[in-house]
């Protein structure tokens, strides 16, 4: 496995590396201090994922982002600041971040946060948007409107259960495997979805889903 480091100081860089190869035996890790640098690494290598920082001289981490998800679609970017910000966090994952990694977290939670994003999980810090969204619905609070009703989204019982794990953080597979059904299956399913919330990504439907202040009680399995 290759993850690629880009942050501008080199204490920072170096303590991540060091982490990086105790957690995963065997990783390489590559270093960028800044981001032209880093680009040109990762038109030469195959990564598997990309640690970028927000602040960065020259070009900052979220203009990076985009210039990222436009010349590589389907590389695995997390932004990793030390900014804990929830307006910077969304920000981050509307250009297509498939996280959000604030340098303050424990080690337990670092490590939680890459296994999400290389397992296609997009992670979502507790400390920026709350405890994550699997409690059965409580009594309508300020701004929190749970949710039971899946025509009250516009969306059928199975749609509502495939957003429900979704909202949980599992990825295509991890939900088929919850319905019982195939990935391609839960594809179709997440179609209409993304076209009823008016996103393209799941990163941008999660974004819209804690934005409207949506919470799902743990969606029942169906048949």
């Amino acid at each position: 496995m290759k993850i690629l480091l880009i942050d501008d100081h080199f204490c920072a860089r170096e303590s991540v590396a060091c982490l990086l190869k105790q957690i995963f035996p065997g990783l390489q890790v590559f270093e960028a201090e800044n981001f032209d640098e880093g680009l040109a690494i990762a038109r030469t290598t195959q990564l598997n994922l990309i640690l970028l920082d927000i602040q960065l001289p020259g070009k900052d981490g979220l203009v990076g982002l985009v210039e990222l998800r436009q010349e590589f679609p389907n590389l695995c970017v997390a932004m990793f600041s030390g900014l804990d910000d929830r307006e910077l966090m969304f920000e981050s994952l509307r250009l297509g971040a498939m996280g959000f990694i604030a340098k303050s977290v424990s080690r337990q939670a670092f490590v939680e946060a890459l296994r999400d994003v290389l397992s296609g999980r997009v992670y979502l810090p507790a400390s920026v948007v709350g405890p994550q969204p699997v409690l059965e619905a409580t009594p309508t609070t300020a701004g929190i409107k749970p949710v039971t009703d899946p025509a009250s989204l516009g969306l059928t019982p199975r749609e509502f259960e495939v957003l429900g794990w979704l909202v949980q953080g599992l990825c295509n597979k991890e939900i088929a495997r919850k319905l019982g059904i195939e990935e391609q299956t839960v594809k179709n399913h997440l179609r209409p979805i993304f076209q009823k919330f008016a996103v393209v990504r799941r990163t941008e439907l999660l974004v819209k889903v804690f934005e409207m202040g949506i919470v799902f009680g743990r969606p029942e399995v169906g048949n």
